[in-house]
């Protein structure tokens, strides 16, 4: 009987995960045959059962995205168009967000971006797996450019593996530092969009804080510090102000 017991757990162990992967792929078929049909709510229904058990892509994102700005929630599908960024820099979501952030009511006009900014600007141009190869890549070329200046019989060439080795040491170490803060960026972005209707920026953390204008959904915000249920926020316009924490979503 015991032999029997432990025979029914083991071919639930190994069963479990297929029947698992095969829900997610049959939601995900159901999803992307909804929007197809064009029965938007039924697809980002699907969608995000998915994201619900810890699965996430650039592709789910994607398509979720997609319905929802289909389904005219403008706000969710910048969101989800941004998540799918972090994932993968595809063109096509490049473009449905730029369609999507011209449909804003708020069209801010950026200061120009901090030092901060431009070097968040140059983490996100690859993924954590993108810089992790480039800083592999580099490796491997500065350790090839010192081996050449060791061993080269010609001078020249000498001479450019010691000129091969001296910058791949900085440029390898670089790519590893934005490797590193692509991987702090996707655990805690600082990013958000703002998911409201319309909501009031204030001066304080406080619902009956001076107003100092009116935002709308899809709006980009720089999370900067957290008071109770508030966020200080800045606008790419540089504009600062106070909004509660339900009003928006983290990238």
């Amino acid at each position: 009987m015991n032999r029997f017991f432990l025979l029914i757990i083991t071919l639930l162990f190994f069963i479990n995960p297929v029947s698992s992967q095969e829900s997610l792929e049959t939601k995900f078929s159901t999803a992307n045959a909804a929007y197809e049909q064009k029965d938007y709510q039924k697809a980002i229904k699907n969608y995000e059962a998915i994201l619900a058990t810890g699965t996430q892509s650039a592709e789910l994102f994607y398509n979720l995205g997609n319905s929802y700005y289909q389904q005219g929630s403008l706000g969710k599908a910048i969101l989800n168009y941004e998540k799918s960024l972090l994932l993968s820099n595809r063109a096509d979501t490049r473009h449905n967000l730029k369609i999507a952030n011209e449909k804003q009511i708020d069209q801010l006009s950026s200061v120009g971006a901090t030092p901060g900014q431009w070097w968040e600007k140059m983490v996100r141009t690859f993924s954590v797996n993108g810089w992790t190869i480039l800083m592999i890549l580099l490796f491997w070329g500065t350790i090839a450019g010192w081996v050449l200046w060791l061993l080269g019989k010609e001078r020249s060439h000498r001479k450019r593996g010691f000129v091969l080795g001296i910058l791949g040491i900085p440029l390898f170490l670089m790519a590893g530092m934005l490797a590193n803060s692509r991987n702090s960026l996707e655990e805690n972005s600082r990013r958000a969009i703002l998911l409201e209707k319309e909501i009031d920026l204030r001066i304080s953390p406080d619902p009956k804080g001076k107003v100092l204008s009116t935002l709308h959904e899809g709006v980009e915000l720089n999370l900067l510090e957290e008071i109770n249920d508030w966020y200080h926020v800045r606008l790419i316009n540089g504009d600062q102000g106070w909004l509660p924490e339900d009003s928006f979503e983290r990238i």
